[in-house]
C-alpha cells in the first residue's frame, strides 16, 4: 500500500477537521486520497487521480472510523484501475457495493466474484467492439468519443454487468426509455449505437439474435416548445462534469460557459465582460449600464470556484480589455458558446438563466433575492428593497448553487 507512515491522518486530526465544518481536501497521506470535510460536518475519502492532465475525482466512502484501513487499502487499486483505461462510472458503482480491493476491481472488470463466467457482459464487448471498430476506424473528433461516453453514462449503469447473451429487448427498452423521451435526438444516437453492440456481439457468436427494440417499440416523446432551451437543474451536476473534461474545448469558452450557468447572466453581459469589470478583492462584477438590458449597472458576486477560474486566465492573460476573447484577441462570439454547448445538448446558453431560477424556487430562495440575480426590476420591490441590490444575500445564494453545480469535481484547468 503507497501509504507514508508518517503523515497519514490520524483519528483525531479527522475528527478535528469535521469539527470546522468547512469545505476543504485534506491529504490523508496515502497516495493520491483526500478526506473532502463538508458544511454539514460529514466527511468523505475522496480519491483524486490525474490521467493526460485531466484530474479525476472518485468518492469512496462516508467517513467512518471504522473503514479507515479499508479506504486507505483500495485507494492503490482504484488509482491502476483509472490509469488502465477503466470507466470511471464503473468504478463508483462498485465502491457502492464493496471496499473489498479485489471484489471490487473485479465488479469494475465485469467478472462475477464469486463465480466464473465464460460469456463477457455487455459492457466488455461494447468496449471491444468501440476499440476495434470506431477508436482506430474514424479520424479523430467529437463523435468518436461522444459513443463511448454516451454509453458509460446511460447504459453501462444499468445493462454493463449483464452478460451479453441474457440480456432481453425489455431491459433495453427500459434502460433506454427517460432518455429517449426526455432528451429524443441523444436516446436515438444512443439506441443505434446499442444495437451495433448487439451486431457485433451476433457477429462474434456471443449470441444469436440482436434484441435491441425498433424506434417503433419505444416509448411515445412528445416534442416540447420552450421559449429558452434550458437544462433542468438536476442535470447541471452531470453537464458541469462533461465541462471540466473538454480538454480540446478553449479556456475562454470553458469559462464563458462557466460564468454562465453559475451566474445567470445574459450571454451578452458575459461577452462584454472587462478586467476591469472585476473586483477580486470583494469578488464582484460589475456589470456598466450600457452592456444591461435596462440600462443600469449590476453587481453580481462571484463564488469561489469563478475567482479560481478568472484568477488563472488573468495569470495567462495580459489583463486588459475583455475577459473572454478568441484566438485573434476579439471579444468572444455567443456562437463560440452555442456551439460548444450544442454538443452536450439541444440547449442554449441562455437557458441557464431559467435553470438558476428553478433551482432558486424549489430550494426556497426569496424571489426577490433571485429577480436581483437575474437582474430583474420587478414592480413589486417595495421603497426598502429598491434602496439595495441584496448583495450579500445573492453572495450566500450564488455560493451555495456554485457548491451545488460543481460538487466535487473541481475548477477548470
Amino acid at each position: 500500500m503507497a501509504t507514508n507512515k508518517s503523515r497519514v491522518l490520524t483519528v483525531d486530526e479527522i475528527k478535528g477537521y469535521l469539527k470546522l465544518k468547512i469545505e476543504k481536501l485534506y491529504p490523508d497521506g496515502t497516495a493520491n486520497l483526500y478526506l473532502h470535510t463538508r458544511k454539514s460536518g460529514n466527511g468523505y475519502w475522496e480519491a483524486r487521480i490525474t490521467v493526460g492532465g485531466k484530474r479525476i475525482p472518485i468518492t469512496i466512502s462516508l467517513y467512518e472510523e471504522g473503514r479507515l484501513k479499508a479506504v486507505r487499502d483500495i485507494t492503490p487499486r482504484i488509482v491502476a484501475l483509472v490509469k488502465d483505461g477503466h470507466a470511471v462510472q464503473a468504478i463508483r458503482n462498485a465502491l457502492a457495493t464493496t471496499l473489498v480491493p479485489d471484489e471490487m476491481a473485479a465488479l469494475v472488470k465485469g467478472e462475477k466474484v464469486s463465480a466464473h463466467r465464460a460469456t463477457p457482459t455487455f459492457e466488455e464487448v461494447g468496449r471491444d467492439w468501440y476499440h476495434k471498430h470506431v477508436k482506430n476506424g474514424l479520424s479523430e473528433g467529437r463523435y468518436k468519443a461522444q459513443l463511448l461516453e454516451q454509453l458509460e453514462h446511460h447504459v453501462f449503469p444499468t445493462l454493463g454487468r449483464r452478460p451479453i447473451n441474457e440480456i432481453k429487448r425489455r431491459e433495453i427498452i427500459d434502460a433506454l426509455q427517460d432518455i429517449w423521451v426526455k432528451m429524443h435526438r441523444t436516446g436515438v444516437k444512443i439506441r443505434s449505437t446499442v444495437d451495433r453492440v448487439f451486431d457485433y456481439a451476433v457477429d462474434h457468436e456471443l449470441r444469436d439474435d440482436n434484441p435491441t427494440p425498433p424506434p417503433r417499440s419505444m416509448p411515445l416523446h412528445q416534442h416540447q416548445v420552450q421559449h429558452f432551451a434550458s437544462l433542468p437543474y438536476e442535470r447541471v451536476q452531470e453537464f458541469w462534469v462533461w465541462l471540466m473534461s473538454r480538454d480540446q474545448m478553449a479556456i475562454n469558452t470553458k469559462v464563458g460557459l462557466a460564468l454562465a450557468v453559475l451566474q445567470g447572466k445574459r450571454t451578452g453581459e458575459i461577452q462584454k465582460m472587462r478586467w476591469e469589470h472585476i473586483d477580486f478583492k470583494t469578488a464582484v462584477w460589475t456589470t456598466p449600464p450600457t452592456d444591461m438590458k435596462k440600462r443600469k449597472a449590476h453587481r453580481q458576486p462571484l463564488p469561489s470556484q469563478l475567482i479560481e477560474m478568472l484568477s488563472l486566465l488573468r495569470d495567462a492573460s495580459s489583463g486588459k480589455g475583455y475577459v473572454l476573447v478568441n484566438a485573434k484577441g476579439a471579444m468572444l462570439s455567443d456562437g463560440a458558446m452555442l456551439s460548444a454547448i450544442k454538443r452536450f445538448d439541444d440547449i442554449t446558453t441562455h437557458g441557464f438563466r431559467a435553470t438558476l431560477g428553478s433551482w432558486c424556487t424549489d430550494n426556497g430562495v426569496d424571489k426577490r433575492v433571485s429577480d436581483f440575480i437575474k437582474s430583474h426590476q420587478p414592480k413589486y420591490l417595495d421603497a426598502a428593497y429598491s434602496r439595495t441590490d441584496m448583495l450579500e444575500e445573492r453572495r450566500k445564494v450564488l455560493q451555495r448553487w456554485a457548491h451545488f453545480v460543481t460538487g466535487p469535481v473541481g475548477s477548470v484547468k
